[in-house]
C-alpha cells in the first residue's frame, strides 16, 4: 500500500510519498490529525494514515505504533496555517510558544501525543 510500483521522478529526485511519525497510540493520533486537517482517517493493520487532505504536497502522513510514549523534541514537525488557535486547542492540541514570544510569528502547538507543530495565523 505504501510502495509505488513506478518511482514518480521530477528532475533527479523521487518525490515525497509520505511522511512518517511514531505514535504510541497511531490510531487515536491518526484521528485527531485527520479531523485537524480536514482529511480522513485510514486504520490499517500496523500502520495508520491520514489521506485526502486537500492541498497536501504528499500522499498521506503515516503514525506507526510504538510502544514507547514521545520523551524528546521532534527533529521534523508539521506546519499549518489557521484563522483561528481555537478549535486545536478544543479539540486537544496545546500552545507551547505563543506567537510573538521572543518575536516568533508563529505559535508553537503540541498535538495530544506531545508532538510540536507550528500554527500560522494572520495578523
Amino acid at each position: 500500500m505504501f510502495v509505488r510500483d513506478e518511482p514518480v521522478t521530477q528532475g533527479f529526485y523521487e518525490l515525497v510519498w509520505d511522511v512518517t511519525g511514531d505514535a504510541a497510540d497511531a490510531h487515536r493520533l491518526t484521528e485527531w490529525w485527520a479531523d485537524a486537517l480536514g482529511g480522513r482517517a485510514v486504520q490499517d493493520a500496523g500502520f495508520s494514515h491520514v489521506a485526502d487532505v486537500v492541498d497536501l504536497p504528499f500522499e498521506s502522513i503515516v503514525f506507526q505504533p510504538v510502544p514507547e510514549e514521545k520523551t524528546t523534541k521532534n527533529r521534523v514537525h508539521i506546519d499549518v496555517t489557521t484563522a483561528d488557535l481555537e478549535p486545536l486547542v478544543a479539540a486537544g492540541a496545546t500552545v507551547w510558544r505563543a506567537k510573538g514570544d521572543g518575536g516568533i510569528g508563529w505559535t508553537v502547538m503540541l498535538d495530544p501525543a506531545g508532538n510540536e507543530f507550528c500554527a500560522f495565523t494572520p495578523d
